[in-house]
């Protein structure tokens, strides 16, 4: 069994790959964002925390007062984050509804973006004589899933007819931008919102924490946080993520010699090659092959020949202290895990959570 000796938490793994998660860094965007936001939050933690771990990040931050929710995308991610908090969770998906008894079983607030649905969860919710929460969901622009009214009286008369519904409690009404980062299209979609929503009462929230830095949120009561949580594409936030694994080979070559599959890469002198037991099974892009590099030793060292499933070699050249056992940075302090989005051709949502895969997590602090 091996122990990172230098973790300051007790965690025990086998693998010689695995990612750090900082919950000092964690806390710290937590309350930046808050700051900024000056309101209440639900936070998102759909994909397993996108990646870093739902459970223990739910568990931690049950006790800020500011946090009033946790959202996820489906029922099983609802499921499996109640064994970890009691506090309010919400699917922002649609749920199946033969899936109704045990959303309400355990609390389970589930969006409902049409009459049907809210009415087939009624008469469950009268059978095992409980009451149903729900938010309903309107579509401003997205085009993915809500309400697809026409006009303000069109949606209020279905709210109306939601709300005489004995075992139905709307939590909340709320929207998605399709594009935080254009000012016009939210302001738009900000202004179809408060038309069809003013003359009601109950909690609105339309904005991620990257959207309410850019139009007033003063109208609404909730923001929402994703992403941002763990300190990705945003420079004042601190990344949460890190990825690390150990060198289990070191080999010299000659020039000439290729190395990984199809022989596409080959060394024009003498070298020295490690390999890290890790690769596209984890989450790592293959069609990063030879485009990243690692850090180990105070120096960087370029990533060669194709990514294979579960191993990755890196040229280290004549450096002569890198060993066997030596960890690797692949993305950290010193390589963000941006430059490889920008390298893929991707976002960094996609990559964070492609790596929760197999790779063990490890929960460190600063202190």
């Amino acid at each position: 069994m091996q122990v990172r000796p230098d973790i300051n938490i007790n965690t025990r793994f086998y693998r010689d790959a695995w990612l750090e998660v900082n919950l000092d860094c964690l806390e710290d965007n937590l309350k930046t964002i808050h700051q900024q936001c000056k309101k209440p939050l639900i936070l998102v933690l759909k994909a397993d925390a996108y990646g870093h771990g739902a459970g223990v990040i739910a568990n931690m931050l049950d006790s800020y007062d500011f946090v009033d929710s946790y959202a996820v995308a489906n029922i099983d991610e609802a499921l499996n984050l109640r064994q970890s908090t009691n506090k309010r969770i919400m699917v922002l998906g649609i749920t199946p509804d033969w899936s109704y008894g045990v959303a309400l079983e355990k609390d389970i607030e589930l969006t409902v973006c049409d009459y049907a649905a809210a009415e087939k969860l009624q008469k469950m919710a009268q059978d095992i004589e409980k009451v149903a929460k729900i938010h309903l969901k309107i579509d401003t622009g997205m085009n993915r899933i809500g309400f697809k009214c026409e006009k303000p009286e069109e949606f209020l008369d279905i709210v109306k007819k939601i709300d005489i519904l004995f075992n139905i409690k709307i939590q909340s009404i709320y929207s998605h931008y399709s594009n935080a980062d254009d000012h016009p299209t939210c302001a738009s979609q900000t202004s179809k919102f408060v038309n069809f929503t003013d003359d009601l009462t109950y909690p609105r929230h339309i904005a991620s924490s990257r959207a309410a830095r850019m139009i007033n949120q003063e109208p609404f009561d909730f923001v929402r946080v994703g992403i941002e949580l763990f300190g990705l594409d945003n420079p004042i936030l601190k990344p949460v993520m890190s990825l690390f694994a150990r060198v289990v080979f070191l080999k010299s070559i000659l020039p000439g010699e290729a190395v990984s599959y199809q022989s596409l890469w080959r060394t024009k002198r003498s070298t020295k090659i490690v390999t890290l037991p890790l690769g596209y099974a984890d989450g790592i892009p293959r069609s990063l092959s030879g485009r990243i590099k690692g850090y180990c030793k105070d120096s960087f060292h370029q990533q060669v020949g194709l990514i294979t499933m579960d191993q990755m070699m890196y040229d280290i050249g004549d450096v002569e202290d890198i060993k066997v056992g030596d960890t690797m940075e692949l993305i950290g302090p010193h390589l963000p895990i941006r430059e490889w989005s920008k390298l893929a051709n991707t976002i960094s949502y996609e990559l964070v959570t492609s790596l929760n895969l197999r790779l063990p997590k490890v929960y460190t602090r600063n202190t």
